[in-house]
């Protein structure tokens, strides 16, 4: 698994953009844009169309800040 750093906006009201940051540990990137969808839709209620990714860059072991992905990618 790699880890991923996904950066974009949730609409939380009509026409009002809340900006988010998310590390999420998945195989590949298009695995990763389909986690915070699922993540956001059922923890939130948020449908897709309310999830606007700005981008998805990889992140190395050692610069994973989120204790749960750096267990799942096998980092120490």
């Amino acid at each position: 698994m790699k880890a991923y750093q996904i950066i974009g906006e949730i609409e939380i009201e009509r026409r009002e953009w809340q900006k988010f940051s998310k590390e999420i540990a998945a195989v590949d990137e298009k695995k990763a844009r389909e986690k915070i969808f699922c993540d956001f839709g059922s923890r939130q209620r948020m449908k897709r169309r309310s999830i606007n990714i700005k981008s998805v860059t990889e992140i190395k072991g050692d610069k994973v800040v989120d204790s749960v992905v750096r267990y799942q990618i096998g980092a120490k």
